[in-house]
């Protein structure tokens, strides 16, 4: 798969909300609502919904509670998330996200945020940890969100055949012999010399014009997804359970590429535990992240 082949798959958007079927934005007090529309727009190379595709409507719901309640309209920036994935996610359910601010010191805030499905489940739970930040951006109406647009373009990769090992699949998706999915392709993401490599664009940018925390939150989770699949035996299922990830510094989205480093840790029979590091091309840190996979 190499970057021209993405940049043509790669559609076109006006901000980082719209491809994640996020919207119906609403609030009473310190708790605030979002709905996240799924579709196959945003599947992984197996034809699933894993963590990363949730961390846009995380990130958001679970910000802007806390920038609401600066009265002086202060702008705020996460500085992280904790999220957990619960249960398995149909590819086109509907999510409701809820944030709750439980602490706010004036300087900084922590949120608690739960996403549920249509029916009620609870599928993924975590915590948002925000922080007031002296530089401007644009104003932001954060009750202008429209309803969310069914995330549905895409069409959903063929079936794996079982006896690859994640090694073979891993090695596959990057000589372009196999479909990374949909959720690469929208991030116009590829694997190079065993690191996951995006090229940033306009639509990732958040009202300061640098890229949305979800997406980087998205992109390095995508990175510890591959690296978790390669580490499965034939016919061996994952998913990322467990996420930390840590803000440091926004990238541009300029077109320019960030790059995720993926370590491994320990990785045992039933969950592997990785370090990861979002980089740019000239090696400047912008997000460490540590998760678990679990193997099936």
């Amino acid at each position: 798969m190499s970057s021209a082949d993405t940049a043509d798959q790669a559609p076109a958007f006006d901000n980082p909300l719209t491809p994640f079927g996020v919207g119906d934005l609403g609030r009473e007090g310190l708790v605030g609502t979002l709905v996240g529309q799924l579709g196959p727009r945003l599947a992984d190379h197996r034809g699933r919904i894993d963590l990363p595709v949730f961390a846009v409507l995380f990130d958001h719901v679970g910000g802007f509670p806390f920038f609401l309640a600066q009265e002086d309209g202060a702008s705020t920036l996460q500085s992280r998330l904790s999220m957990s994935l619960l249960a398995d996610v149909a590819v086109t359910e509907r999510l409701t996200g809820r944030a709750e601010v439980r602490t706010d010191d004036g300087t900084y805030g922590v949120s608690t945020v739960d996403l549920r499905t249509a029916a009620g489940r609870l599928c993924v739970t975590g915590t948002a940890r925000s922080v007031r930040v002296g530089r401007g951006g644009e104003d932001t109406d954060m009750d202008s969100l429209a309803a969310p647009s069914a995330a549905g373009e895409g069409c959903l990769p063929e079936p794996i055949d079982p006896e690859l090992s994640g090694r073979d699949i891993v090695d596959a998706i990057a000589a372009g012999a196999l479909d990374p999915g949909p959720i690469v392709r929208l991030l116009d993401g590829r694997i190079e010399e065993g690191r996951f490599v995006v090229r940033t664009a306009p639509w990732m940018g958040n009202h300061f014009g640098t890229m949305h925390g979800g997406l980087i939150a998205t992109i390095v989770a995508q990175g510890i997804s591959l690296a978790a699949q390669a580490h499965t035996a034939p016919g061996v299922d994952y998913r990322v359970a467990d996420l930390s990830v840590g803000f440091y510094r926004s990238p541009a989205v300029d077109g320019g590429e960030v790059i995720v480093e993926v370590e491994p840790v320990k990785v045992g029979r039933r969950i592997g535990s990785f370090d990861a590091g979002l980089r740019t091309r000239d090696g400047l840190l912008l997000s460490k992240a540590v998760a678990d996979g679990i193997f099936r």
